[in-house]
């Protein structure tokens, strides 16, 4: 048998074992979800808390696992893996002598939540936010809050629903009879009031919380005020945990910027970049722009290619975003097919033309940037995960090989093995989220 038969063979094979896959995949996650389903009852000690929301779930969950783990035995769910193998993998690996296990949700359609969380049979249900996401599947606010509900309905009597009352999907949603309760947000009549949120670069975000019992001043390593609603939760849970209000300060003190998600990491320049690459969500991109506008530097830089979950058509949408990135930076770096809609409309509110590129590529941007940052800038990354934003930051410090215009892996940049090229800093790769207070 030629070779040129045996890779037909071998292809072929390939396909079809991938057919039968896709065939018994739903009946495979029925027999995972029983089998999860079961060792989570079997889990009867152990106090399991759900996390659910649009956008920032994996910060609320690190927050909460990490309040907890400081006192009291406690397993969480692996990096952002919120799906069907995700969360019944968190399942199966709690063990009887875990005292909490933290676990975050998310969905991509209808339907899918309250399976979700009939495995997880949440004690404590924490509902963060309702936005625009997957508008592919839900195409009003309404239907995801409707998806997101499912997780309260889904609690026992006599658990726990942390609710961020600020969000008018969640202020309008009615419990079910026998569930506690606890709104918290920015007015006073809630269980738990936030005031006097700062977050300016260089600082990071601070606030003041209060409950009827206690009040503090709480410091963090975080940047933007967008992500408060995903902290409270976890100082609430830490009281219901019996941990005073200061003893969970400390640990949350601790907690570092979620990789990609606004984490600060420095370059060779001497530019500090805040890494937004992962999560493109339209949802998030106003919080991001809103950082760069209140950060107190001499240069600030947006390097941007793009959304997810826009229903405008791609000029009105890239145009916007020119327009909204001339309000807030002093240089713009606009990525991709459609960059010089951005550019123009950067140049029309006043963005001089040695402060505006566009790059059809990441490997020429990267030169450009390479060249062009210097000591102070403050740099936002801010693309799609689906290209792989990150090379940009680590060409900075290491000869980039791979510069694929789209890639399937689902796996940072940082760790893959086909980037390739020697270092040519001293440094370490990646150096994230790790600057100090």
């Amino acid at each position: 048998m030629n070779s040129a038969l045996k890779n037909t063979l071998k292809q072929r094979l390939k396909k079809l074992l991938w057919a039968a896959y896709l065939v018994m995949q739903p009946w495979l996650r029925i027999a995972m979800l029983t089998v999860a389903t079961i060792w989570r009852r079997l889990m009867f000690r152990t106090t399991f808390i759900v996390v659910t929301g649009s956008v920032g779930k994996t910060t609320a969950k690190e927050a909460i696992a990490t309040v907890l783990s400081a006192h009291f035995p406690t397993h969480k769910s692996r990096g952002s893996q919120n799906h069907y193998d995700g969360l019944l993998k968190t399942i199966l690996r709690v063990r009887p002598w875990h005292r909490y296990v933290v676990i975050e949700i998310g969905v991509e359609r209808p339907g899918q939540m309250k399976w979700l969380a009939w495995a997880a049979r949440p004690d404590i249900a924490v509902w963060i936010n309702v936005a625009g996401t997957h508008t592919l599947s839900f195409k009003t606010l309404q239907d995801t809050a409707k998806e997101k509900s499912q997780l309260i309905h889904a609690l026992h009597t006599g658990a726990l629903a942390v609710l961020n009352a600020d969000n008018p999907y969640i202020a309008a949603f009615i419990p079910p009879i026998g569930i506690r309760t606890i709104h918290y947000g920015e007015k006073q009549e809630f269980d738990w009031c936030v005031s006097q949120p700062t977050s300016a670069w260089p600082e990071r975000l601070s606030f003041h919380v209060q409950s009827n019992e206690e009040a503090a001043t709480i410091h963090t390593q975080l940047v933007g005020k967008h992500w408060v609603p995903s902290l409270l939760p976890a100082l609430i849970i830490a009281r219901e945990a019996g941990l005073s209000l200061a003893q969970s300060a400390v640990a949350l003190a601790s907690l570092p910027p979620f990789e990609q998600r606004l984490s600060p990491a420095t370059c060779p320049q001497g530019a500090t970049f805040l890494r937004d690459e992962w999560n493109g969500s339209l949802a998030t991109v106003d919080a991001a722009f809103e950082v760069m506008r209140e950060a107190k530097v001499n240069r600030r830089i947006v390097v941007f290619s793009g959304v997810y979950d826009s229903t405008t058509d791609h000029r009105r949408r890239y145009r916007r975003f020119g327009l909204q990135i001339a309000r807030v930076a002093d240089a713009a770096v606009f990525i991709g097919d459609n960059n010089a809609h951005s550019v123009k409309a950067a140049i029309e509110s006043g963005m001089l033309a040695n402060q505006v590129y566009g790059f059809y590529n990441l490997q020429d941007a990267a030169r450009h940037l390479r060249t062009e940052l210097r000591q102070g800038d403050l740099v936002l990354l801010r693309g799609l995960h689906i290209e792989h934003f990150s090379r940009l930051y680590l060409a900075l410090f290491r000869e980039v090989s791979c510069w694929l215009e789209r890639c399937p892996k689902k796996t940072f940049c940082d760790d893959c093995s086909q980037l390739s090229g020697a270092s040519l800093a001293s440094p370490s790769l990646t150096q994230i989220s790790n600057q100090p207070l």
